[in-house]
């Protein structure tokens, strides 16, 4: 399976057209145009995931720098996600940072 990043989306297109410009060119398991979480709208980038590498290669090379309703479009491989750094440890202190403190006395 191969994951393709489209930017350029016109925002009141909907997956199912996403889909027709995709399966002409190879089979297509999955067609997602992101949304706002608040408004429901496009934000005008999406994923399609093709089946196969030459069908991929086809949408590619077809569709990417295409315009649709004056946007151009990019199409691309989609790049792996990235996991995110682990988070800083605040709260360790360290046993040498903590002789160097002085004690208080009530």
């Amino acid at each position: 399976m191969v994951k393709l990043f489209i930017v350029g989306i016109p925002r009141d297109m909907d997956e199912i057209e996403l889909l027709e410009m995709f399966i002409i060119h190879g089979q297509v398991d999955q067609v997602k145009i992101i949304t706002d979480i608040n408004t429901g709208e496009s934000k005008g980038y999406g994923f399609v995931d093709m089946t196969d590498q030459p069908g991929a290669d086809r949408a590619i090379a077809a569709l990417d720098g295409s315009e649709i309703d004056d946007r151009q479009i990019s199409v691309r491989i989609a790049e792996d996600k990235r996991p995110a750094p682990p988070a800083p440890k605040v709260f360790k202190v360290d046993p040498t940072e903590r002789k160097k403190r002085p004690r208080k006395r009530f």
